[in-house]
């Protein structure tokens, strides 16, 4: 009997299934991402969407890892490379159902490092970085670590651009406006060159001037700014740049 009941509800929608079993462990990760999303759009139904938006993230690990900016910034990017496939139906609303949905997964999981510590140099901030993005990343990616007075991380790294393969356009408003949002005492940056190479180019070092001129002005000093490459990383505060 207990095989049949198990058959009976591997044919029903997810919503029922887990309702029937009386536990979510069965659904996979597509379903239970479509519960969350409840709809799709037309010509892309919620378990497509639900199947694009993984695809886009490269897994459902990095998905949950994301915050507001980063999924709105990566869904942009995927839509672009694949006018055929799009993700589609994914509003505001739904963005901001995800945000939330992730973040209560993370507190109550334990997903999120430990942000307690403080920075205490320049690799463990790297390694924070690193732990974001993606070694076989194509693309660099502009990220902002806000800190507290005692320079203890006030959420994970959050990416504010994407760019092509060399190169990512950023304003100081960008990485500001978050630090702002999080009532920062000070802000790390970081970028990556997916090219592997570490050292800065010239744009590198007038946008990291520029930075360094917003935040005395602003009251939120730049710390550091780092390039992640494959294996290495660049510290303009190492090198006394900053």
């Amino acid at each position: 009997m207990g095989n049949d009941f198990k058959s009976r509800a591997n044919g029903l929608k997810p919503r029922e299934r887990i309702e029937s079993l009386g536990s979510a462990a069965s659904a996979s990760a597509e379903e239970l991402l479509a519960i969350i999303l409840k709809t799709g759009a037309a010509g892309c139904d919620v378990m497509e969407l639900s199947r694009r938006l993984i695809d886009a993230f490269g897994g459902i690990e990095e998905l949950v890892r994301t915050d507001l900016n980063s999924l709105k910034a990566v869904v942009t990017d995927y839509n672009k490379r694949n006018p055929s496939r799009k993700i589609s139906g994914l509003g505001r609303v739904k963005i901001l159902e995800l945000t939330a949905a992730f973040e209560l997964a993370r507190r109550g999981y334990g997903i999120k490092r430990n942000l307690n510590e403080p920075i205490g140099s320049v690799s463990v901030a790297a390694e924070l970085f690193a732990s974001v993005v993606r070694n076989d990343a194509e693309q660099e990616c502009f990220l902002v670590l806000p800190l507290d007075g005692k320079k203890r991380p006030l959420s994970e790294p959050l990416v504010v651009a994407l760019g092509t393969s060399n190169v990512v356009s950023i304003h100081p408003r960008d990485v500001f406006s978050v630090a702002v949002k999080w009532n920062a005492s000070a802000v790390i940056v970081a970028h990556n060159h997916p090219s592997g190479n570490i050292e800065p180019s010239k744009e590198d070092m007038s946008l990291t001037q520029r930075l360094c001129e917003a935040g005395k002005v602003i009251g939120i000093p730049l710390v550091d700014h780092i390039i992640i490459g494959a294996l290495d990383y660049y510290s303009y505060a190492e090198h006394k740049l900053i």
